[in-house]
């Protein structure tokens, strides 16, 4: 015959059981939190337009571009002109592509950003980061 756990240990089975359920539901919460955070979309709004330079200069919009962020769909800008891009997760690359009049790249930029580097609002303004990604 074999032997029966006495109360003892049976409970000691029990509570280990319990224990393992927290702990695994305790890591799938942790998982499904990360999972959303970094798979979460960003609808980023991209302008064109003059700013004043943390020097105090004021740099002119650029003429026509073209915005790839992490190698998505291109966002066609001209001067003083806005549009809407989506990035996905925190961290990012975003292309800028300088246009000549005929729409043909002249000159391309990368510069990397986060979504916490943006603020609330979401804004990037194209000059400005073509200015930063000397």
């Amino acid at each position: 015959m074999s032997q029966l756990p006495t109360p003892v240990s049976r409970r000691r089975i029990i509570l280990k059981h319990v224990l393992v359920n927290v702990v695994l539901v305790v890591l799938l919460v942790l998982l499904g939190a990360w999972c959303y955070s970094e798979g979460k979309t960003y609808k980023i709004t991209l302008g064109n337009s003059a700013f004043t330079g943390r020097d105090g200069l004021e740099y002119p919009a650029l003429e026509a571009v073209e915005v790839f962020i992490d190698r998505e769909e291109p966002v066609f800008l001209l001067e003083d002109d806005s549009a809407s891009g989506k990035a996905m997760g925190k961290k990012h690359t975003m292309e800028i592509r300088l246009l000549d009049e005929n729409d043909k790249p002249i000159e391309s930029r990368r510069i990397q950003f986060t979504i916490a580097e943006l603020g609330e609002e979401l804004e990037i303004n194209v000059a400005e980061f073509w200015l930063r990604a000397k």
